[in-house]
């Protein structure tokens, strides 16, 4: 090898080994960590939302099908029920559920007992 390709090879293995930094990012400063928080925050938020399982009752209607695949494009977590199911809300660890409501679905907390 010739010292060229030596010191190609060099350079590429120390900028292979370095970590992952977002260049579009100012390193250390206090509006880039802000930027970051700002974005770890909404993050977070989203994890919360898509999180919580809703739970869908057993039904022919296309309408409630078809929201039920929409919420399931959108990330959301569906817990399909059976025909003649009498769900357990805290066993299938749902908060929500999917409800008609003048003839739109709409997801609702599920009310406490």
């Amino acid at each position: 090898m010739t010292k060229k390709n030596v010191n190609q090879q060099t350079r590429r293995a120390k900028i292979k080994d370095q970590p992952f930094t977002n260049l579009l990012w100012d390193k250390g400063t206090p509006a880039g960590r802000e930027d970051q928080e700002k974005m770890r925050a909404r993050i977070r938020k989203i994890n919360r939302v898509a999180a919580k399982k809703i739970f869908i009752p057993f039904s022919t209607n296309m309408e409630q099908r078809k929201a039920a695949i929409e919420l399931r494009k959108n990330g959301r977590r569906i817990v399909s029920g059976l025909p003649g199911q009498v769900p357990d809300y805290e066993d299938l660890e749902c908060q929500l559920h999917l409800v008609e409501v003048g003839g739109k679905y709409i997801v609702e907390p599920i009310p406490s007992e």
